[in-house]
Formats: C-alpha cells, sequence, structure tokens
C-alpha cells in the first residue's frame, strides 16, 4: 500500500505527510469500488498499483463536482473487466 500512496501523492504533487491519513482511506475505498466494478486488485502487481493510484487521485481532484469518470480510466477499467471474462471462457 505504501507504494500506491507514493504514486498518488506524485501524482498530485504532495511532498509532505500531513494528509497520508485521508489518502491511505481514499486508496482503501478506491480498491472496494474497484472490486465492485469486477476487478480483483493485487496491490502487489504494477498495473494494479497504477489502476488504484490513478483511480485514487481522480476520486480526489473530482470529490466536489459531479462528473463521469474519465474516459482514460473507464477504458482501463472496461478493459479489465474484458480481459477477466476471456480468462474464465478459456
Amino acid at each position: 500500500m505504501n507504494t500506491i500512496l507514493e504514486l498518488l501523492k506524485l501524482d498530485l504533487g504532495i511532498t509532505h505527510n500531513e494528509r497520508d491519513t485521508y489518502f491511505n482511506a481514499l486508496i482503501y475505498t478506491s480498491i472496494k469500488e474497484l472490486k465492485t466494478r469486477g476487478i480483483d486488485i493485487d496491490v502487489n502487481v504494477t498495473e494494479d498499483q497504477i489502476l488504484v493510484a490513478d483511480y485514487s487521485a481522480w476520486t480526489y481532484r473530482k470529490r466536489q463536482e459531479d462528473v463521469p469518470l474519465a474516459r482514460n480510466l473507464e477504458w482501463r477499467i472496461r478493459n479489465r473487466i474484458i480481459q477477466k471474462r476471456a480468462e474464465i471462457d478459456v
């Protein structure tokens, strides 16, 4: 989880630790939200770490706006769901 936290902070341009408690909670809820979308997250896999960090950063930036999910994130999530279905069908 520390890697995801560091990736999130780099994305947001934050170098201090004052919001780490909030960011850790945000990461945890982001993982849960992605799991409800049908994505199994392995926090030790680089691709999953980046997806969670990006999703968390988007959530943080847009927390006060009512906007749809960023297209690049939506595509990555859809691709992961399709990939999972393809593995099950094999």
